[in-house]
């Protein structure tokens, strides 16, 4: 599918300060309130339990942002053993069978939530000017030989990197924004809260211009193009940085638009 991105999503009214364990909880009723498996086979009762398990950690992953980040990686950690224990029970009442859709579909989506978990709290800076933009010094305070800069998650498009409108220059979680949003409006960024963090793949022809770029999520699979977010840091480790110096970068990025002053770009 292809257009514009999804408009920013209206703040939430935070929630107040829950433990993990009440955060399950509430879901966990919830889910026993909704459950309607049909209880032909005496089996189908017996998986309601683990079940039930696995859609409250399921929709409390959803809500992970609402603990202190200092939190999270505990809480992460709960809901992966609470969720592959269901499975075992599961896999013990369904000896060598296949699991019925609705318990299939219940552990797709725990794993998903699983994998999204560690961006809880996300927010990225999106090109909003109308035309492209030379990606700025950031101020990432982001320095591999620093471990006190490697807090949260960090991604961010190389300094002199030429964006197009839309595009993401720069995700974290769990750390300080780069910039001060009134810097960021000046400098024709704009803060978002997006649901996952988001790639920008460059095409590039066989006389090494710039094609198009597409804009996917991390959770799709990886397609053809050069890669403009870099990843910096992961759960407080550095693992990554930039290669180039910017002014060397920009002009590597002018030379492959080959006079042109924008490219098309596809949001998938």
């Amino acid at each position: 599918m292809s257009g514009a991105p999804d408009a920013p999503r209206e703040p939430r009214e935070s929630l107040e300060p829950l433990a993990w364990a009440a955060l399950v909880a509430r879901w966990a009723a919830v889910a026993k309130a909704s459950r309607a498996l049909a209880k032909v086979d005496p089996r189908l009762a017996d998986s309601i339990a683990p079940l039930i398990a696995v859609e409250a950690n399921t929709a409390a992953l959803g809500e992970l942002h609402a603990l202190d980040p200092a939190d999270r990686p505990h809480a992460r950690a709960v809901a992966e053993v609470a969720i592959r224990h269901a499975a075992t029970e599961l896999d013990a009442l369904w000896t060598d069978e296949v699991w019925p859709d609705e318990i299939s579909a219940a552990f797709e989506a725990a794993e998903r939530a699983l994998r999204l978990a560690p961006y809880a709290g996300l927010a990225e800076l999106v090109v909003s000017a109308d035309g492209p933009l030379e990606v700025p010094d950031l101020g990432l305070a982001f320095d591999p030989a620093d471990h006190a800069t490697h807090a949260g998650i960090l991604a961010a498009m190389a300094p002199g990197t030429i964006a197009m409108p839309g595009e993401p220059v720069a995700w974290w979680t769990a750390r300080p924004a780069p910039l001060a949003a009134a810097t960021a409006e000046r400098l024709g960024l704009s803060m978002r809260s997006p649901a996952e963090p988001r790639q920008v793949y460059r095409a590039i022809d066989d006389r090494g211009r710039f094609v198009d770029d597409t804009v996917a999520s991390l959770e799709g699979e990886v397609l053809a193009g050069l890669p403009l977010v870099v990843p910096l840091a992961f759960d407080g480790r550095a693992i990554g940085r930039f290669l180039r110096a910017p002014d060397e970068w920009a002009a590597m990025q002018r030379a492959a638009l080959d006079g042109r002053g924008s490219l098309p770009v596809r949001f998938v």
